[in-house]
Parts: C-alpha cells; structure tokens; sequence
C-alpha cells in the first residue's frame, strides 16, 4: 500500500497535465468575435430607386451606429404650423424674433452635451423647396456635419373658450425631431413631444391675442427644451 501512493501521485499528475493541454488547444481554436462585423460604416440605401434589398434590410436591422465621441451637429428647420396669432407672420418682426429664439434655445440644449463638437445651422437655400432626407443628407454633407437634426414645430391655441375665463389663453404645441446619421443615412434617434401652457392675461397685454401669443411662446419653448434635454440623453 505504502509503494502505491507515490503511484497514483504521478497518475494524477498526468492526467492533470492531459486536462490542462486539452482546455489551453480547445481555447486556442476558438477566434475571438469581431466586434466590428456589426458596425454599418457607410448608406446601404439607393438614391437612384430609394429601395433596400433584402440582404442590406438584414443588415441595417442587426447592424449598429457607433457616432464618433465629438460631432459636429446640423439643425434643419423643417416647416412649421400654426402661429395664426401673428398677421402677416412673414414679415411680423416679433414672429421672427420668435423663431430665432426657438432655434437658440434648442441650440444652446445640444450643446451641453460632451459629445457635441459643433452646431450649424442649415440654410433653407442649401435644400430643396420639399427636400426629403437623400436630399437632407447631401446638403449635410456640404456642412460637413456628422449628425442631422431635422426639427418641426407646430403649435395654436385651444379654442374652446368656454372651458377657460375670458382673461386666459391655453396653447399647446409639439416638437417632432428626427436624427440622421450622415454617414449612413440611419436615423437612430426620433422623439415627439408635445407641451401645453396655461397663462392670465397680463395688463401690459393690449388685448387677449397678446395673451395667446405668449402662451403659444411658452408652450413651444418647453417643449423645444424638452427635445433638446431627450437628445443630449441620448448622445450619452
């Protein structure tokens, strides 16, 4: 019994040394993932017939957007409704004042975020008079931004009266965001979001209009700082 036990030691020695080897070549054998594989680099999506072919659709929805840790962003205002408290709205100084403001506040939200290198603002005269996003993306491009952010705001007033006093002016309005990824032309972030605001007349305001006006304002800009607070989360 006592010329046996350094036996067995040596047994399992080996048989120990045949496990390890074993595990080390199995391990070896297998290549490590590439985690690029999955990354979509460039548009798979055709501007000449605007369709996708089944394998570019397997893709694009297995696939991932990796933007780069400091972009530069495009903001394009795309149409708007409402604001028919303003006559001749066009040329209405405060109106114009107004959409400046709306577009300083939502640039001043996105540039809070770390991963935001710049914003540009894109010109309407870059684009066509009905651009969709092939021709969004091209002019992105011009800009050489990274990210586009199409923006549409539309807001008005309620008019049922009836539930409110005659000294109060409830609006509402709503913001719709689409993010494009130039690169790619992949919209990886969207979001809608709609604000509404209750306001008293004021006595500097010279009639119930001025009353609508600013609460049509205020309802516009929550909901702007709202998009823009979304979008920065994120970029995150």
């Amino acid at each position: 019994m006592k010329n046996s036990r350094p036996l067995l030691f040596l047994l399992s020695i080996i048989l120990f040394a045949c496990n390890g080897s074993r595990t080390l070549q199995q391990a070896t054998l297998v290549e490590p993932l590439n985690e690029t594989d999955d990354i979509i680099t460039k548009s798979l999506f055709q501007s000449k017939d605007r369709t996708i072919s089944e394998e570019d659709i397997k893709r694009l929805l297995d696939g991932k957007i990796r933007p780069a840790d400091s972009s530069r962003i495009a903001i394009y205002k795309f149409g708007s409704s409402g604001s028919r408290n303003y006559s001749n709205y066009w040329y209405n100084e405060d109106y114009l004042k107004m959409q400046q403001n709306y577009v300083n506040l939502l640039n001043s939200e996105i540039e809070k975020s770390a991963r935001v290198k710049e914003v540009k603002l894109m010109p309407s005269i870059m684009t066509h008079t009905n651009p969709n996003l092939t021709n969004l993306r091209e002019s992105a491009v011009r800009l050489q931004a990274d990210l586009l952010l199409i923006i549409s705001i539309s807001s008005n007033i309620y008019h049922k009266f009836k539930l409110f006093k005659k000294d109060q002016a409830k609006a509402f309005a709503t913001v719709e965001t689409v993010l494009l990824d130039v690169r790619t032309g992949v919209v990886p972030f969207s979001n809608i979001v709609t604000k509404e605001k209750l306001t008293m007349k004021h006595p500097s305001d010279l009639d119930i209009s001025e009353t609508r006006k600013r609460a049509e304002n205020e309802a516009t800009m929550d909901a702007l700082r709202k998009s823009g607070k979304d979008l920065v989360a994120f970029l995150k």
